[in-house]
C-alpha cells in the first residue's frame, strides 16, 4: 500500500504527513502499516509562487540598517519577510532530514517556482 499525498504549500505538507502518521498510529489493524515506513508515502510539495520580496534586499546594504529599518522599510517589513523564507526553508529541510533519515529521501519532491 503506497500512500501518496500531493500538498500546494509547505505548511500543508507537515500538516498531511503529520495527520496520515496519526491516523496510522489510531487504527493499527485498519492499515498494515508502520508510522516510519516513509518509504510508503510518496510526497509532491508543491510551492504555490515566489517570494514578493525574494532578491529585495543587499548585504551590504541591510548590514548599514537600524533597528527601525528591520522593521519599516519602503512599505515592506523585512525582519518578518525574512522570517517568512525561512520558515518555508525550514519545513523543507525538515521533511528532508527526516526522509532521508528513514531511507525514503526518493519518496519526497519539493517544488518551488522562483
Amino acid at each position: 500500500m503506497l500512500i501518496s499525498l500531493v500538498c500546494v504549500n509547505y505548511v500543508q505538507t507537515l500538516v498531511a504527513i503529520r495527520e496520515v502518521t496519526k491516523k496510522i498510529i489510531r487504527k493499527p489493524d485498519a492499515t498494515p502499516i508502520n508510522p516510519l515506513d516513509y518509504d510508503r508515502f510518496l510526497v509532491l510539495s508543491l510551492g504555490t509562487g515566489s517570494n514578493m520580496s525574494e532578491q529585495k534586499y543587499n548585504a551590504k546594504a541591510v548590514s548599514k540598517w537600524g533597528i527601525l529599518t528591520w522593521l519599516v522599510n519602503s512599505g515592506s517589513t523585512p525582519i518578518i519577510d525574512c522570517f517568512s523564507e525561512a520558515s518555508i526553508d525550514m519545513v523543507d529541510y525538515h521533511n528532508v532530514v527526516v526522509f532521508s533519515a528513514l531511507q525514503s529521501e526518493d519518496n519526497y519532491l519539493r517544488i518551488q517556482v522562483s
